[in-house]
């Protein structure tokens, strides 16, 4: 047909492939001007250069699809620009990010031999306790967003039935594997008397056990090093774990906080080890 090109000389003239041209046309992004209804050849227009520009375009600036169409629908420049810098800001964020990851990157590299300093470790017993709570699962790299919202839900559902928070609130890692896509958190608020089990929050217990514990002043960017501090420990007190690691925030982040202020205890359940020559849970060779 005159005026038309296959979509082997559009591909090339816009320099997108012919695969992303047919996902496109699925995707109603960039339909074909004309396609054989006998073969299903798709046939594309020169005026249709300004449109595969612009996608292209946008799909160097990371636009996703869904924005892009959107884009393409707007009726006015005005709707368009909204989109566009709702990813802009988007963008904005991940490049925050990146720049926070990158200072400390250099710290890193500016003191590749420096050794942490050692927290103290203490044991303590710690009675059991009913707790109201619930389960999240979020990658470690999100574990910081999920908190917030999760304790926000927990504290309601409590208010609802007239159940106040009986100590500091905290969290358990339930699993070893630091390393899996998501991690299983328990969330949990010590109260007086166990809550009625709802969609938000389950009746729960802390229970009696000795606790190796230190506490982490400060942000949570370096709290590894109260972990590495009772890993030390526990291998030179031979101790043996005995339940998932906790964490207790006793002073927990809060509008006017400063993040100097905050206090987190740390604390693995331990026990003597059954055999005073091999830890029970000590793989043999």
């Amino acid at each position: 047909m005159t005026g038309l090109m296959p979509i082997g000389v559009f591909a090339r003239a816009t320099r997108l492939s012919v695969r992303v041209l047919r996902n496109y046309d699925r995707l109603g992004l960039l339909v074909p001007a004309w396609v054989d209804p006998g073969t299903g050849y798709r046939r594309y227009g020169v005026d249709q250069f300004a449109r595969a520009g612009l996608i292209r375009r946008l799909r160097e600036l990371e636009v996703p699809l869904p924005e892009i169409a959107e884009i393409l629908a707007a009726d006015t420049p005005q709707q368009a620009r909204l989109v566009i810098e709702r990813h802009r800001e988007r963008v904005a964020v991940r490049a925050a990010r990146l720049n926070e990851i990158a200072g400390r990157l250099g710290a890193v590299l500016a003191e590749p031999e420096r050794v942490p300093g050692w927290l103290h470790v203490y044991e303590r017993w710690r009675p059991a306790q009913p707790t109201a709570r619930m389960l999240v699962r979020t990658p470690l790299s999100g574990l910081a967003e999920a908190l917030g919202p999760g304790f926000t839900r927990l504290f309601a559902g409590l208010a609802e039935q007239g159940i106040a928070p009986a100590g500091p609130v905290g969290t358990r890692y339930l699993g070893d594997d630091l390393d899996a896509a998501e991690l299983t958190v328990e969330l949990f608020v010590p109260v007086g008397r166990p809550p009625r089990p709802t969609a938000t929050i389950a009746a729960g217990e802390l229970t009696g056990c000795l606790l190796a514990a230190t506490v982490h002043e400060g942000g949570y960017d370096d709290i590894e090093t109260a972990y590495r501090s009772l890993g030390r420990w526990i291998a030179e007190q031979d101790r043996v774990l005995a339940g998932p690691a906790e964490e207790c925030y006793l002073v927990p982040p809060a509008p006017g906080v400063p993040t100097a202020a905050l206090r987190t205890e740390v604390a693995w359940p331990v026990r003597a080890p059954s055999n005073p020559t091999r830890p029970a849970d000590q793989d043999t060779e």
